[in-house]
């Protein structure tokens, strides 16, 4: 019921595009929230969408007798984290009833493996994110780059594959395109500018990102988004051993 309240609201709110992240059904083991021992999460940070649905909102009512998020936040913070992070696998066919209560273009997020990429497309999904969630989910999983000319290859005529993690200059906007992503997603430096300075801070991080992205395709020699093709890379092994330096 709360996935339908949301999805609806989403709707009503002018979201045309729905994208489901496969990889946070349940919270991973971080060390550095750990160490900080801070979650914004359970202050009600992060947990808006939740706090104003109203099928949560009643329900949290009918089990508190009567308590609302803002009565308990940690209590509300908890049961919602429960919502979103259920430790239940889902499985493809749970996708069918998303395709019945969502008119939209379906996106998954969190496509590690080609395999995987062929089945969402033969679940009927629009589109996919190949993401390793920056890292923070499984450590040690494959860097989403290494993955993303298979996947490309496999469905990339079909359905539009989509680029995420680790993104945070202009070279790696042209490797990801070039590799065979159509776009790609930027999520924490837009964060981290919007913490500074609000929405111009994201702007700026953004822009500068753009401004970043085209001088490099003008030194690549690079005439515009098309000539960004696998032909134009290099793949070098780095040791382990070497340091970047200024």
């Amino acid at each position: 019921a709360i996935t339908r309240s949301v999805l609806s609201r989403a709707k009503a709110s002018g979201f045309t595009v729905l994208v489901v992240t496969l990889d946070t059904w349940a919270l991973a083991w971080r060390p550095a929230d750990l160490d900080e021992g801070y979650i914004p999460f359970m202050e009600g940070v992060g947990n808006a969408v939740g706090f104003s649905d109203p099928v949560y909102r009643a329900g949290f009512a009918a089990s508190t007798d009567g308590g609302t998020p803002e009565s308990d936040t940690t209590l509300a913070s908890m049961e919602w984290i429960k919502e979103v992070c259920p430790g239940q696998s889902r499985t493809w066919e749970d996708l069918v009833k998303l395709r019945e209560w969502w008119d939209g273009p379906i996106v998954l997020k969190g496509i590690q493996h080609v395999e995987d990429a062929k089945m969402a497309l033969q679940a009927g999904m629009d589109g996919i994110v190949v993401s390793n969630h920056g890292g923070r989910q499984l450590d040690g999983a494959i860097g989403s780059l290494d993955v993303l000319p298979r996947i490309a290859s496999a469905v990339g005529d079909n359905m539009t594959v989509l680029f995420d993690s680790g993104i945070r200059t202009g070279v790696d906007v042209i490797k990801a395109l070039s590799l065979g992503a159509k776009a790609v997603l930027v999520g924490r430096p837009a964060v981290y500018g919007f913490a500074v300075g609000g929405g111009e801070g994201a702007k700026q991080v953004l822009r500068g990102l753009l401004a970043d992205f085209e001088m490099s395709l003008g030194l690549a020699g690079i005439r515009g988004v098309e000539g960004c093709k696998p032909e134009i890379l290099e793949r070098t092994e780095a040791s382990a051993t070497v340091k970047s330096s200024l």
